[in-house]
């Protein structure tokens, strides 16, 4: 007999229905929950519908939708969406290359605020999260506010003070170059009471200026900002030091290095004290750069690793043209853990002390390290540099003399110089003598033995026998097109200028009286020989084009029908390995030049970075550059509404 298969499944659902209704549980929740049987459309049609066991007909698959309102989904979109469109709107006005400006771009964003209540919110943020104020202020401003310097950021810090909202989204702001014949202590009032409304104020960049231990309100205002991430210090010879002899501490050191015999003349004790207790509040800050002009010094020894104990967020440190009796290996030795590291012109540190420093357990933290004339005396220090640090990824070297073998030393396996992490190297040694040779050698022959598995870019700008690039990838051409009439264009101005006529007066390159001052241009930053990439670049397209007419890689024969060779072709002459995965860089950082090695340096954190429109062959942007529709011009109303005062395009550089 067969078992009856229907009365089982009838009686098991029953079961399982009753025991769902005794515990008092409705309908839907028995049918939501996981234990319940659930079938297909069709088996729900075709099973027997018992309204006393809770069957019921399922929704249906298909629902439909209400239209929506007009403007219902973008009310929806969450203001992170919003922002990311407007940052890339600031991004097209202010990227290389682009023919808008920081102007245009404040502009567009205030129409946007403007446009509607949703946007309001978000255009606020990305219009007073990053101010950039660049160029002089325009006639009209200046004569219908008092004083008649710093129009916009007086407006400025009347918007912020009477909206504390809106103050409170500040986090960086770009201060126009001191006016010409203002008082520069009179603008720095002006900067740092802008600032000292700003709870939340992050950064001041493109206005760098000189402390000399003096009280200042900038200054003050910076110390003041407990969310500060980033400053600068442009460090010139204080009052005191001008009028006093150089340090006594010249005698204390070795006498046998020419470099070590000038230093100048100790801080007073509370110039130290004032000095140091500027730092006290910055416990947000990440970067800290400090730059000695000529004649300047900051002292006790013991001054920046005090500092830099009370900087507890601190990731990246800059220090330049410090004297040695400022900075030494015992400082060194006293860092915290860091992730870029700058040592630029620091007679007091050696070959020694950087061994030393790269072995501590803090030191691994480093991920971008750059020496500039520091003197890494020989080879196995610099070994030890590299192979201590297992994140590096950037190591930089420029030093006029090459690291050296000691006598003691014998290289024995390959690769002597290993960095398994190392991404990017830049390798410069100026002095091309017979020593730098063997130090290129040994460099290369590392590299070629898989000493630095992970490098991608490289850059040496001394190759002169084109040993790196010879390891590089095989590259079309190196030469850029302002190389190749860089000759002529420095052949065609090295003309005399004729003399002056009453048709060509004298007052043609007079600065006018409304115009900016840039005193960084004027200031000597004392620095030793760095190599010409634009030199470096000729001679490297040089070698590729001698490669190219030597004889080939590959031979290509045709033969005839009797046997002979009619033709011979000569294929593949090139410098490079076509399975190398580095690249031969011979091009300057962002930011930075082709006359200082291709690095940024301080001289171009201080430089006017595209505001100062008296530089040759640099024009500014006027707003009209939207107001061409094709081949047509727009109205001319239309064109004066877009116009505004002529300023520059200027950049940002970062050292980090």
């Amino acid at each position: 007999m067969r078992p009856d298969y229907k009365s089982r499944r009838a009686s098991s659902g029953a079961s399982s229905v009753a025991s769902s209704v005794r515990t008092n549980d409705t309908f839907d929740a028995i049918l939501a929950s996981p234990a319940s049987s659930r079938t297909s459309y069709d088996s729900w049609n075709s099973s027997p519908r018992r309204p006393e066991n809770g069957w019921q007909r399922p929704a249906p698959i298909k629902q439909y939708r209400r239209r929506r309102d007009k403007g219902e989904l973008f009310k929806a979109l969450p203001d992170e969406v919003l922002g990311l469109i407007l940052d890339e709107l600031r991004q097209l006005h202010l990227q290389p290359g682009s023919t808008s400006c920081a102007t245009c771009m404040m502009r567009d964003l205030c129409s946007v605020a403007l446009s509607s209540r949703r946007l309001l919110k978000v255009a606020r943020v990305a219009l007073y999260e990053d101010i950039q104020l660049v160029g002089a202020d325009s006639h009209t401003q200046k004569k219908r506010n008092k004083p008649h310097y710093g129009s916009r950021l007086v407006l400025l810090r009347r918007t912020l003070r009477a909206n504390p909202e809106i103050a409170r989204l500040v986090h960086t702001l770009k201060a126009p170059a001191v006016p010409q014949g203002v008082a520069v202590d009179l603008y720095q009032n002006l900067v740092a009471s802008v600032i000292m409304a700003c709870p939340n104020f992050e950064r001041l960049v493109g206005f760098y200026q000189n402390h000399d231990y003096s009280f200042n309100r900038l200054f003050h205002a910076l110390s003041t900002r407990h969310k500060l991430k980033e400053m600068y210090w442009i460090l010139e010879a204080s009052q005191s030091q001008r009028t006093r002899r150089p340090s006594n501490a010249v005698g204390l050191l070795n006498a046998e290095k020419p470099k070590t015999q000038e230093a100048p003349g100790d801080l007073l004790p509370e110039q130290s004290d004032e000095f140091l207790d500027l730092h006290g509040d910055w416990e947000h800050l990440e970067t800290l750069s400090i730059h000695c002009l000529p004649g300047a010094t900051i002292t006790p020894i013991s001054l920046i690793p005090d500092i830099v104990s009370r900087l507890p967020a601190l990731k990246s440190l800059h220090l330049s043209h410090l004297p040695f009796t400022a900075f030494s290996d015992a400082n060194l030795l006293s860092l915290p853990s860091l992730e870029t590291l700058t040592l630029s012109h620091l007679p007091g540190v050696t070959s020694e002390g950087l061994s030393s420093f790269v072995r501590r357990p803090s030191s691994r933290s480093i991920r971008k390290l750059t020496l500039q004339h520091v003197d890494v005396g020989t080879l196995p220090a610099l070994s030890q540099i590299l192979s201590n640090l297992p994140k590096l990824e950037t190591f930089t070297l420029v030093q006029n003399t090459p690291p050296v073998m000691p006598s003691t030393e014998t290289i024995w396996l390959f690769p002597y110089l290993a960095a398994s992490s190392l991404r990017k190297l830049h390798w410069d040694i100026t002095d091309t003598s017979a020593g730098t040779k063997a130090a290129d050698d040994i460099l290369a022959k590392s590299i070629e033995t898989n000493g630095f598995p992970s490098l991608r870019i490289l850059r040496a700008p001394n190759d002169t026998d084109g040993t790196f690039q010879a390891l590089c990838q095989p590259m079309e051409s190196i030469e850029t097109a302002n190389d190749k009439f860089r000759g002529l264009i420095s052949r065609c101005t090295s003309r005399p200028s004729p003399p002056a006529t009453p048709t060509t007066p004298k007052s043609l390159g007079k600065a006018p009286s409304w115009g900016l001052s840039f005193p960084m241009n004027d200031q000597l930053f004392p620095s030793k020989a760095s190599s010409n990439l634009a030199q470096s670049r000729l001679a490297a397209q040089g070698r590729l084009e001698a490669a190219r007419r030597g004889p080939g890689r590959f031979a290509v024969n045709v033969i005839a029908d009797d046997g002979t060779v009619a033709k011979h072709y000569d294929m593949g002459s090139f410098i490079g390995r076509v399975e190398s995965k580095i690249q031969y860089c011979l091009t300057p950082d962002e930011g930075a030049t082709d006359e200082n090695g291709g690095l940024l340096d301080m001289a171009d954190v201080l430089g006017d970075n595209g505001e100062n429109l008296r530089v040759d062959g640099r024009e500014g942007c006027t707003g009209r550059w939207n107001t061409y529709a094709g081949q047509s011009v727009v109205d001319k109303k239309d064109r004066e509404r877009w116009w505004h005062t002529e300023r520059g395009r200027w950049r940002p550089v970062v050292l980090s």
